[in-house]
C-alpha cells in the first residue's frame, strides 16, 4: 500500500545523504531521493514485467520491465531491493543472490536508482504481486519489450537506461 507519509531517503544532486522527507514532499518539491531498481531475469533471456497498479502514484496501468521502489530513510540500496521483491511479489531471497550493476541518476524524476540484477528461473505462478502494487506479471524478451513500446510508448514505463541490462541478457 503507498503510504504518502512514509520518510524517504533524501539526498542532494550528488547523491549525499540530506535529511529524509516525507513521500509526498519529495514528489511535489521535486527533491532528490533514493530507489532501487531490481530486474528479474531468467535462463531463457526473458526479463520478468509486470504491469504497475492503477493506484500507483506514478505511471499507474503502465508494463515495467523492474520491481522496486522509494527507499525508506535508515535502509540501503541492498536492503531497499530486498524488502521490495518481498513486498511486491511475495520473493524471498538473500542480499548476496543480488548483482548490484551501477547506481543511475535519473534527472526527471529526481533519483538516483540502484540497479540490481536477480538470475531467477521459478515460476510465476509462485508469486503473489501486491494488489496495490501489481495487476499482472509476465515474462518478456527484451525484442518483446522493445516491440510493444514501440508501438504503444505510453504503455511501458522505461527507465532510460534499460539497453544497458539488455545487454546483459
Amino acid at each position: 500500500m503507498i503510504n504518502s507519509e512514509e520518510l524517504l531517503f533524501c539526498v542532494d544532486e550528488n547523491n549525499n545523504p540530506i535529511e529524509p522527507k516525507s513521500r509526498k514532499t519529495v514528489h511535489l518539491a521535486g527533491i532528490w531521493h533514493r530507489t532501487s531498481h531490481i530486474w528479474l531475469i531468467n535462463s531463457a533471456g526473458k526479463i520478468l514485467c509486470h504491469r504497475r497498479s492503477l493506484l500507483k502514484d506514478n505511471a499507474p496501468g503502465q508494463w515495467s520491465c523492474f520491481f522496486g521502489g522509494h527507499i525508506s530513510y535508515n535502509q540501503t540500496y541492498l536492503e531497499s531491493a530486498v524488502s521490495e521483491l518481498y513486498e511486491e511479489i511475495n520473493l524471498k531471497i538473500n542480499q548476496k543472490d543480488l548483482k548490484e550493476i551501477f547506481i543511475y541518476k535519473l534527472e526527471s524524476g529526481k533519483e538516483f536508482n540502484g540497479v540490481f540484477v536477480l538470475r531467477w528461473n521459478g515460476n510465476i505462478s509462485d508469486l503473489k504481486p501486491e494488489k496495490d502494487e501489481i495487476d499482472k506479471v509476465e515474462w518478456y524478451s527484451p525484442n518483446e519489450i522493445m516491440n510493444q513500446y514501440n508501438k504503444n510508448k505510453h504503455g511501458w514505463y522505461l527507465p532510460e537506461y534499460e539497453n544497458k541490462i539488455f545487454e546483459l541478457v
